[in-house]
């Protein structure tokens, strides 16, 4: 009896097993759940006694080639069974079942709100295409509550509602910004109920701006004004916040009318300034933490909300640029209590009054024309920076370096170089010695002052090439100049065109001032000068044939040879007036011309072509006069005909 009624309870037991295990046949449109992922596919429960098994890999439908299936565990999809082996085994296909799974999808999204997940595809013109299963456009102005990036969202997942659709054309527009509105409302309308003023709420920054910052309470923005941040004083918050950004603060007011809410943060802890007297006394020395560094000084808190002043000026004895050279955010420090104003909420503290000052006593232990030893701490264009000990500092100017010309301080000296230096001013009101390098050996400029004079021949070598000339070492630390214009005859736009860095020159002293530490050389005053050979080659009446090179509203430039060329000036060109010596002439031009000016001073050729013109018709009227000094009709005529008659035999 009680194996009858064991066997009754098993069949009942598989009976409503039976009744919850669905029948599929192929070409069954399913949703079903991924299971796992195995050796050949993912299986997908779909409510049958044996789970299905989708293949990674699947045939395009409509196209060549295979499309990868790409799934996560617990993810929802539609598939349509395509076989069921010998085996049992229920094969799926996601590919077939994509277009009609979609579109059941799509429609109950549009009909009933449903969220779909989407993959956003590409970006195109207006928005972005995101794969519902279809493809479908989500609209720029749909993609968040405020513009956003779109390059962002590129192969994201997304949720979205559907807010257009139609199948017979293939036609989807989805909205995650419905999805997001939709979430943001019930948000904010579970804040409001439970606000009250009084409370401390968690929040996100949502957005900064110069007069506060603005927190998501929950679908509601609270104010956190920037006089609520802190007891004391704030910089820029940027640099307290960042958006997204999670802070606590405290509820001060709420209007629920105009939904608006005002927030603080100081309110979280008591007015640190209350009972300042009994914390902070002038002139005693305090530690505290440095929590900010500006140009202008250091913010150190001496408790949470109470932060002092110490100015630059009251950071070291000696000269500071930055504060970050003395100390850095974080460095627990003692200074001086200087001055309290409870009014105005100023603390200010100095640094440096905790130590003796080291300049009381500086003309005794660094007296004028000493030699001490020092630190190379800085270079600038004017000079080098150098620590002398804690506390006091030296400048080596840029022409104390050396007796030579200095361009940059970085040829002479490095950073943490030791050097010895000698003290030639006590500099009390920028408190800085100054110092020199080259003072400490005597002066080459006093050694050369007999030794050469103007017009002497010197050698020297190429040190610097400038836009302006050359600068040559004539000896050890003597420098002089040699200019663009003395280099050579000929013009140039740069020293290099003729010079080279290290070369040795034969030059002539042309400017010699040593109490100037000024010498001045030329290169071109020892070589032949080539406008004295020109001016011989085409002496002022001398007739020459040239090459139009140039033609200018005022004339023409004719080259004789290279290198050389003159100015016909417009009224030089012909008899005949012009207006312009384009009508004329052009460039390439072949003409004769006649030598009419030569300027010493411009080293400039004045031609002309008229009169060369002329004085070849006189030459031609010459040669063809008769002896009686007449050209006859005839003689014309029959030396064109022989010119004629020899042209039309070539």
């Amino acid at each position: 009896m009680e194996n009858e009624n064991v066997q009754e309870q098993a069949m009942n037991l598989l009976n409503e097993n039976l009744d919850q295990i669905r029948v599929v046949r192929p070409g069954e449109l399913i949703k079903g759940k991924v299971v796992k992922k195995g050796e050949e596919g993912y299986f997908v429960n779909i409510n049958y006694k044996a789970e299905g098994i989708l293949p990674f890999k699947e045939r395009a439908q409509g196209r060549e080639g295979e499309v990868e299936n790409q799934l996560e565990e617990g993810e929802e999809v539609w598939t349509i069974v395509t076989q069921i082996d010998d085996q049992g085994y229920i094969w799926l296909s996601r590919e077939q079942a994509r277009y009609q799974g979609a579109w059941i999808d799509i429609e109950e999204s549009k009909e009933k709100g449903k969220i779909l997940n989407a993959k956003v595809r590409k970006k195109v013109k207006g928005g972005l295409i995101v794969d519902v299963g279809i493809n479908a456009f989500l609209p720029a102005s749909c993609v968040d509550l405020m513009p956003r990036n779109l390059d962002e969202f590129l192969d994201q997942s997304i949720q979205v509602k559907v807010i257009e659709a139609d199948r017979r054309s293939r036609n989807v527009v989805v909205s995650r910004k419905a999805v997001l509105e939709e979430e943001l409302n019930r948000r904010k309308q579970e804040t409001i109920a439970s606000l009250k003023v009084g409370q401390v709420r968690k929040g996100i920054v949502r957005n900064i701006t110069s007069f506060g910052v603005f927190v998501d309470l929950g679908g509601i923005d609270g104010l956190l004004h920037v006089s609520e941040v802190s007891w004391g004083k704030v910089g820029k918050l940027e640099e307290l916040f960042q958006k997204g950004q999670e802070i606590e603060a405290k509820v001060i007011a709420w209007n629920p009318e105009k939904e608006e809410i005002s927030l603080s943060l100081k309110r979280l802890i008591p007015d640190p300034w209350e009972n300042i007297e009994e914390k902070v006394k002038a002139g005693e020395v305090i530690k505290g933490k440095v929590v900010s560094l500006k140009d202008f000084g250091v913010f150190v808190e001496i408790e949470e909300g109470l932060e002092g002043l110490i100015h630059i000026s009251d950071l070291s004895w000696g000269y500071v640029k930055h504060p970050r050279e003395v100390v850095k955010v974080g460095d627990i420090v003692e200074a001086r209590v200087l001055e309290i104003d409870k009014e105005k909420k100023r603390i200010s503290l100095g640094l440096k009054q905790v130590f003796p000052d080291p300049w009381e006593n500086i003309e005794e232990k660094y007296p004028l024309g000493s030699q001490i030893k020092v630190r190379v701490n800085k270079l600038n264009t004017r000079g080098a920076l150098v620590e002398v000990e804690e506390g006091i500092e030296g400048k080596i100017p840029l022409e104390e370096l050396s007796w030579k010309r200095v361009s940059r301080v970085n040829e002479v000296l490095r950073r943490n170089q030791l050097v010895d230096a000698k003290v030639i001013e006590i500099d009390r009101e920028n408190r800085q010695l100054i110092l020199s390098l080259r003072q400490l050996r005597p002066s080459p400029w006093e050694e050369i002052k007999t030794r050469w004079q103007v017009g002497d021949m010197v050698e020297g070598h190429i040190q610097r090439l400038m836009n302006f000339g050359a600068f040559v070492e004539l000896s050890p630390e003597v420098e002089a100049l040699l200019p663009l214009s003395e280099i050579n005859w000929e013009p140039l736009k740069h020293p290099s065109q003729v010079l080279r860095k290290g070369q040795t020159l034969q030059l002539k002293i042309i400017e010699f001032k040593p109490e100037e530490q000024r010498i001045v050389v030329s290169r071109k005053a020892l070589l032949p000068d080539p406008w004295e050979s020109v001016k011989s080659r085409y002496p002022v009446g001398s007739i020459h044939e040239g090459k139009v090179v140039r033609v200018v509203d005022f004339g023409a430039f004719v080259e004789l040879e290279e290198g050389w060329d003159g100015l016909v000036h417009i009224s030089e060109i012909s008899e005949q007036r012009i207006s312009a010596p384009s009508e004329v002439l052009k460039e390439g031009d072949k003409v004769k011309v006649k030598v009419i000016k030569l300027d010493d001073g411009e080293r400039k050729i004045g031609l002309s072509i008229k009169q060369a013109l002329k004085e070849e018709e006189e030459k031609e009227h010459r040669e063809h006069a008769t002896p009686n000094g007449k050209v006859t009709l005839g003689d014309v005529i029959g030396e064109k005909l022989t010119n004629i008659l020899h042209n039309l035999k070539k």
